[in-house]
């Protein structure tokens, strides 16, 4: 490894982008339509680098796709139990309970995420899903 390569710390200490190639890879095969696969990647690096949260958002990713929305959920509250300040899995926390029509829970969140968000890297997504709220697009 040279000087210059980011490491992430974990069980082992691996450089930042052969975590990424992983992650890739899981998203890869989410594509594909082959979620087992994708599922055994992201449990993988979940379990390699188990202080980050990403993994564990990419898992609530992949039940979200499937419609599963209280197993994404459930991915995204184990993402903000690594990282409770993480805006990314509250934002897609606040997601899965827009989709399981806790709206009030969702809206409370999603706007928790914009006011220390600010301009971040979750705010399009959440404002968007405020937005399509707004519009009626989750009503009952």
């Amino acid at each position: 490894m040279s000087d210059n390569e980011d490491i992430i710390n974990g069980l082992i200490d691996l450089p930042q982008k052969e975590v990424g190639l992983l992650m890739e890879a899981g998203y890869l095969f989410m594509e594909l339509g082959a979620p087992k696969k994708a599922t055994e990647i992201f449990q993988g690096v979940a379990a390699l680098v188990p202080q980050n949260e990403i993994p564990l958002i990419a898992l609530g990713h992949l039940a979200f796709a499937q419609g599963r929305f209280e197993q994404a959920l459930k991915h995204n509250d184990e993402a903000l139990k690594r990282n409770p300040n993480s805006s990314l899995a509250k934002a897609h926390k606040g997601e899965s309970l827009m989709f399981l029509g806790k709206h009030d829970e969702a809206m409370a969140l999603l706007n928790e995420v914009l006011a220390e968000d600010g301009g971040g890297v979750s705010h399009g997504f959440v404002q968007a899903l405020i937005d399509a709220f707004n519009d009626g697009a989750f009503e009952d």
